[in-house]
């Protein structure tokens, strides 16, 4: 156990500072630093005893009930109805921006919130795990994944993927999935944020070629281009749906997210500026991918 959360130190007393700094507009991260406690202890305590008296914060089970007041209860239902975010996204978001007037909340008392106004979404099907193993590049344009999705009108969208970052420097739809599209969106996204060191994409046609005469196995005019670029293809193995996952997550992500927003261009700005990520430790792509640059 940390020398911070030793047993000498009297509960209470630190419960009750932690509420009544907050009631005076102390953050929870500042009040976690001062008492020396983990931030989720702090956070924890402001939402169990925030509207208690200091002799209702000893431990007796089953005395305190946590109370969701209205403002916080409407401002969960808002991102829910805006943003489609599950419990776990939203109390990140809470505890990260601190909204004015809303107080910090477990996902648990969010998901409870959702089944209470019927906009719970439970999955009626078993989730599929194709590995435990995640990669991911130290480094911002270490690393980008390109891949094509056929959209619901057929035609195809070409989505370029930082992969430390999951930053989407650029994506486009297109009525058909060519090399030239696919050359001429990545030229585009490196003249705007710079050529990355490595490309990575799965063994489509527009990307990769089987054995012809006066090329090397798999040397496409994508891998020639690119190598004139000074960047190196990779190519995904076959069957191995993982290693270009981040960017299918993301075309995942469209088709759950987009219809929202009335123009692909709008809805990646959303996704780049504004969306936190789990995978981020629920920060957002575009903060993390100008932020982790090699220095």
């Amino acid at each position: 156990m940390r020398e911070y959360m030793r047993e000498d130190r009297d509960i209470v007393k630190m419960r009750w500072f932690c509420v009544r700094k907050y009631r005076h507009g102390w953050s929870g991260n500042k009040i976690a630093e001062h008492l020396q406690v983990p931030k989720r202890t702090a956070y924890y305590w402001i939402e169990k005893y925030g509207t208690h008296a200091k002799e209702e914060m000893a431990n007796h089970p089953n005395k305190v009930e946590m109370e969701v007041d209205d403002h916080t209860r409407k401002f969960v239902l808002r991102l829910r109805e805006k943003h489609d975010w599950g419990p776990c996204r939203i109390e990140r978001y809470i505890r990260e921006f601190e909204p004015r007037g809303v107080r910090p909340i477990s996902h648990c008392s969010i998901y409870k919130i959702f089944v209470e106004e019927g906009v719970n979404q439970p999955i009626g099907f078993t989730r599929k795990t194709w590995g435990k193993r995640r990669f991911e590049r130290m480094h911002s344009n270490s690393l980008w994944q390109a891949d094509f999705k056929l959209t619901g009108d057929d035609r195809w969208m070409l989505t370029v993927l930082d992969d430390h970052s999951r930053f989407i420097p650029r994506a486009r739809i297109e009525h058909d999935a060519t090399t030239e599209f696919a050359l001429k969106l990545f030229k585009k996204c490196g003249k705007k944020y710079g050529f990355p060191e490595q490309v990575l994409t799965d063994q489509g046609v527009q990307f990769y070629c089987a054995e012809k005469e006066g090329k090397e196995h798999g040397e496409s005019e994508f891998a020639q281009t690119l190598r004139a670029l000074g960047v190196q293809h990779i190519v995904a193995s076959k069957r191995r749906p993982t290693t270009i996952g981040k960017v299918e997550r993301f075309h995942r992500t469209y088709e759950e997210e987009s219809w929202r927003y009335k123009t692909l261009g709008a809805f990646l700005r959303y996704y780049n500026y504004e969306r936190i990520h789990q995978a981020l430790d629920y920060k957002i792509s575009a903060e993390v991918y100008f932020r982790d640059f090699p220095r």
